[in-house]
């Protein structure tokens, strides 16, 4: 059933679920697995727009459907979201920025709006609110990985990260004041087949304008991005959760997996001068906000998020080859791009070998 208006108030007992940013890929993809979920009677989807309307429709089974496209202070919802259990903020904005990295422009004041009316409708016992691992900010002492033990510490640079930092701690206060549990989400860099053009034109892609020493880096699937959160709203997580696939990838590494591209490295602070000249005189050479983002570690562990039983389906270069959408390589399979890549980092390997082991040969002859 699917409903764009009042909800049809029923006798009902199970879960009414509500979902912002229901217009952009992440939300998207909650709305539906909400409405897959069993005892989960109503789910309000948030700035999902009629356009939506045919596929949700075709999505939606015993569960209630209501198609909000509202903006987050919009009056209307009021009567939408009444009697709401479960919230999930995935856009604060229109919708959390694919790219993991605080890149969409968030609206506190919205936010604060939709919570303070959201308290006078429903008694929320759980909210997930999405957020970025860049609220640990990107700085070159960082650990290699953070838990959720680290400190929140975003760059101040990165306008976007102070935001989701205030973000959090807004909708923490306000989860407390209710006796409602709060996880926050913090994934590394989300890639999928939406953003394939964001990712082959960010410092991500290795081509472009680079900083001299990029630090490593992690991609995390849309798909085990969203799981990651069924997962932590079924356990009712209160507290920050850390979303990443095992390990990370150096710059080497990825730029192996992108193949041959035109690159300009420079030191951090020039390009960040670069960068911002560029963006004032619609050049855009570099975004100034990634390009710090990019220049230092912000790696983080999955080890509670595992503890829930949550296994990547995708690893980082998985995850990236399936998204990039650039370079000579774009044609081959995700696969073959992979194996390639693997045989060259290997092969570069033995070079390096091969090289210590002829001029300690030389050395040793020089001594005799």
């Amino acid at each position: 059933m699917v409903v764009v208006g009042p909800p049809c108030h029923h006798e009902r007992m199970g879960e009414v679920v509500v979902v912002t940013g229901a217009d952009l890929p992440i939300g998207r993809r909650l709305v539906i697995a909400a409405l897959a979920e069993p005892g989960v009677d109503r789910v309000v989807a948030v700035g999902a727009q009629p356009a939506q309307r045919r596929l949700l429709a075709s999505i939606a089974g015993e569960a209630e459907l209501v198609v909000a496209p509202f903006s987050l202070d919009d009056p209307r919802l009021a009567s939408l979201c009444e009697g709401a259990t479960r919230l999930v903020l995935a856009g604060p904005r229109s919708g959390l920025d694919i790219d993991g990295t605080g890149g969409a422009e968030l609206e506190l004041a919205a936010t604060r709006s939709f919570l303070v009316m959201l308290a006078r409708v429903a008694d929320v016992a759980s909210v997930i609110v999405l957020s970025s691992a860049l609220v640990y900010g990107a700085r070159l002492a960082n650990p290699v990985p953070m838990t959720e033990d680290a400190p929140v510490h975003p760059n101040l640079e990165i306008a976007a990260a102070v935001d989701r930092a205030e973000l959090e701690r807004l909708v923490a206060i306000w989860a407390r004041s209710r006796g409602a549990t709060c996880a926050r989400v913090r994934p590394c860099v989300v890639v999928g087949p939406e953003n394939g053009r964001w990712l082959a034109r960010s410092p991500w892609s290795t081509s472009g304008l680079l900083v001299s020493d990029p630090g490593p880096v992690q991609f995390v699937h849309i798909d085990d991005l969203v799981d990651a959160i069924v997962r932590i709203g079924a356990a009712r997580v209160d507290g920050a959760v850390n979303v990443a696939p095992d390990g990370w990838l150096s710059y080497a590494q990825v730029r192996a997996l992108r193949g041959p591209t035109a690159r300009l490295r420079l030191s951090r602070p020039v390009a960040i001068v670069l960068a911002r000249v560029g963006e004032l005189l619609g050049l855009a050479p570099g975004d100034p906000d990634t390009l710090v983002a990019v220049s230092a570690p912000w790696v983080v562990a999955n080890d509670r998020l595992r503890a829930l039983g949550w296994e990547p389906s995708h690893t980082n270069e998985e995850a990236y080859v399936e998204a990039d959408r650039g370079g000579p390589w774009a044609r081959l399979t995700p696969r073959h791009r992979q194996q390639l890549a693997m045989g060259v980092t290997a092969a570069a390997a033995s070079a390096v070998v091969f090289g210590v082991v002829v001029w300690l040969r030389r050395r040793l002859n020089a001594v005799r």
